[in-house]
């Protein structure tokens, strides 16, 4: 700087990087590049400041110091004070959605089931649905409890055929030792999906609400509620074959005239079954893909955020959990969550004392948390037809 001292009103400065020529002048002992100031060193981390101070995003910050401010790296600074800042970490929106994971099609019907629990008209049911044929079973409950959600599905296995996989979410009913000691007993594997992610049991969110509008509609109507459901089992999905079909091989006799032909049994073709589904996925999948952005992966070790009740709270990446885009994590308090990857946040925070990383600690840690799944396909899609 020592030609501005010498009143000179241009300067070529090299930087260690490379060379950068830059075009200075110095007005009452302050330096401008064009119209933008140039901070000294010593009131950077100040201007850094003030500039968030607002709290806005990184691009506008970057935005709002362009308009009259420069000096090198300065852009970096500005991402490393905005990537830091805890209160805007914690009140941050949601990710974005990630691209569609397709998923397997069952080899054949009720194989693959998944259930879930809702309340209507102050009343508790259970909805079972075969991920192949899109059939679901609707059963109202007394309780909630696993013994009472046990025989529900003790005898819709005994009209269909015990499962291979039962997928649900992570309610007390289905975390007890009492539904453990059932799907061991009956040879079955059971897998919980990511909590606070309803996407990865989708199937089964979506017919609740097909099973609330029918009774609801059924209500108003002053009709009976088993027929709007005939009637459903009885529809084709995606002008393809009804969920009846799909899974029994035939069509209900309803209340609509059929001829003996039209109820004779036809088994309907796996080749053209998955053709079909298939297509719909693939139709769904670049649908969804549109406003989808990948998230890179995590590291163990890695400083995080995790999303609770709408806000980030600190965590540090145990490892990967055994199934697609989930992770095991440990919060700030020292509690082990096992959750979707749409719901971390990858920092530049510094671990606290309570989240050190070391291999050994989170091993010992997981052996004695119990592991929340996120399903793993044939298991779940994130969006259904």
């Amino acid at each position: 700087m020592d030609g501005l001292r010498r009143g000179e009103n241009a300067l070529r400065a090299s930087q260690n990087s490379g060379t950068i020529v830059m075009v200075l002048s110095q007005i009452n002992r302050i330096i401008f590049k064009g119209e933008k100031v140039i901070s000294p060193t010593s009131l950077r981390e100040e201007i850094l400041t003030k500039i968030h101070a607002g709290h806005m995003g990184m691009e506008k910050c970057k935005q709002r110091a362009w308009d009259n401010l420069f000096w090198p790296g300065m852009c970096k600074q500005i991402e490393d004070i905005v990537g830091k800042c805890a209160i805007c970490l914690e009140l941050r929106p949601s990710n974005t959605k990630e691209p569609m994971l397709p998923h397997c099609i069952p080899d054949r019907p009720w194989q693959v089931v998944l259930t879930d629990l809702f309340t209507w008209n102050n009343e508790d049911y259970i909805v079972t649905v075969d991920y192949y044929s899109r059939y679901f079973e609707l059963d109202k409950l007394h309780s909630t409890t696993s013994a009472t959600v046990i025989h529900k599905l003790k005898a819709a296995f005994a009209r269909h055929g015990i499962v291979e996989t039962l997928i649900s979410d992570n309610g007390p009913c289905y975390k007890s030792n009492e539904f453990e000691s059932f799907t061991k007993a009956w040879e079955f594997t059971h897998v919980t999906t990511s909590p606070h992610y309803p996407q990865s049991n989708g199937l089964a969110e979506k017919c609740v609400q097909i099973a609330k509008s029918l009774m609801d509609k059924a209500k108003a109507d002053k009709r009976e509620s088993y027929l709007s459901l005939l009637e459903y089992r009885n529809t084709p999905v995606d002008n393809f074959k009804s969920p009846a079909q799909m899974l029994m091989s035939r069509r209900l006799r309803s209340i609509l005239p059929s001829t003996n032909q039209q109820l004779q049994p036809e088994v309907v073709s796996y080749k053209e079954m998955h053709g079909n589904r298939a297509q719909r996925q693939q139709q769904q999948k670049r649908y969804y893909d549109r406003s989808a952005r990948p998230q890179p992966p995590l590291i163990d070790g890695e400083s995080v955020r995790i999303q609770e009740n709408g806000l980030w709270k600190p965590a540090v990446v145990i490892q990967p959990a055994d199934t697609e885009r989930s992770y095991h994590v440990r919060t700030a308090e020292g509690a082990v969550y096992h959750r979707n990857r749409h719901h971390l946040l990858n920092t530049k925070e510094q671990h606290t004392d309570e989240m050190n990383y070391s291999p050994e600690r989170e091993r010992d840690g997981l052996n004695t948390h119990t592991a929340q799944h996120t399903p793993h396909l044939p298991a779940t899609p994130r969006a259904v037809d």
